[in-house]
């Protein structure tokens, strides 16, 4: 997917005028040419299993998010090498097109999503970290980047991306990933290996917490990576993956809630506020406008008032 998918996609930012819109359409397209909000399960086999179509959807963000982040990084940190006065930054809720030549990128397409009936594992060799250094372009969010692996985490969940071998490229026969409650083992098959040869060790910790086993969701990107997320048994920051790496500090994460992890309370109330900046930008009215208007029409009826009978005419009130 290159640069002639950007043109497309900037086409429809500018004829949808602002982010808010421009989502809308997407997730729309979605809805109506997709099996993207189908629930799979025993019976029906399109679509996704429960919540893996919203995982999907927040690890593409997060990548990019994260590609933003280390990019802005580099950039602040030329200039305040180069500029003895910092200029002042304004910013805004409007979302602006650039020409960067970078905004070609994309994220990759997952090749392959299983559900993980995993069992315990059993202590095998060390992690090959020295023959397989990990190839990622972003820093990591509220996490680290290891020798093979780097994991990110919000408040419920994690998600980890463990480098493999090139020659790997499905997991059928070619990979084992074994995730328990409190463990995570992957192995490789070696490259022009027999069927019955041992299989090397990709990766083998003891996580810091428990997390839902069962709950465990895996894919490969051939010749590149496997994408691990797994849900916190508990809601609580980590201060590493697994219990051999070094920690993190916590008083530099991001500590934001992010809107999955809202109690609906809270979800319903940021979304009002979006449809009402969305109201806004298109010049219509906003909800507590809306329910002023119904209030209106019904006193306008009213017994007792002198437009009682009459047409509404919202211009007289104002």
């Amino acid at each position: 997917m290159g640069t002639d998918r950007d043109e497309i996609f900037l086409h429809i930012l500018r004829e949808e005028k602002n982010i808010n819109n421009f989502l809308d359409a997407f997730f729309g397209f979605l809805y109506r040419c997709t099996d993207f909000y189908v629930e799979s399960n025993s019976e029906q086999k399109l679509g996704f299993p429960s919540g893996v179509a919203e995982k999907l959807v927040l690890s593409s963000m997060y990548k990019w998010k994260n590609i933003a982040s280390t990019l802005q990084k580099t950039i602040s940190s030329v200039e305040d090498s180069t500029l003895n006065n910092s200029s002042s930054v304004s910013h805004s809720n409007q979302l602006t097109l650039t020409d960067n030549k970078n905004c070609s990128l994309t994220p990759p397409v997952v090749q392959e999503i299983e559900i993980d009936s995993c069992t315990e594992s059993t202590d095998v060799n060390l992690p090959l970290a020295e023959s397989l250094k990990i190839d990622h372009v972003s820093d990591s969010y509220n996490g680290a980047i290891r020798d093979n692996y780097v994991w990110t985490q919000t408040l419920n969940d994690l998600d980890v991306l463990v480098k493999i071998p090139e020659h790997i490229k499905t997991s059928k026969d070619t990979i084992k990933v074994n995730i328990s409650s409190d463990e995570i083992k992957i192995d490789v098959k070696p490259l022009n290996s027999l069927a019955n040869c041992e299989w090397d060790n990709i990766f083998d910790g003891k996580l810091s917490f428990k997390i839902r086993k069962d709950e465990s969701i895996w894919s490969i990107e051939p010749g590149k990576h496997i994408n691990i997320h797994l849900e916190k048994a508990t809601e609580r920051w980590w201060e590493a993956l697994i219990i051999d790496e070094p920690k993190i500090d916590l008083s530099k994460i991001d500590c934001s809630k992010h809107f999955d992890d809202m109690m609906p309370e809270e979800q319903m109330k940021v979304q009002k506020l979006m449809w009402n900046q969305q109201q806004k930008l298109l010049g219509k009215s906003t909800s507590e406008q809306i329910k002023m208007e119904a209030i209106l029409k019904q006193a306008w009826n009213a017994k007792g008032s002198p437009f009682q009978g009459t047409p509404y005419d919202p211009t007289i009130l104002k």
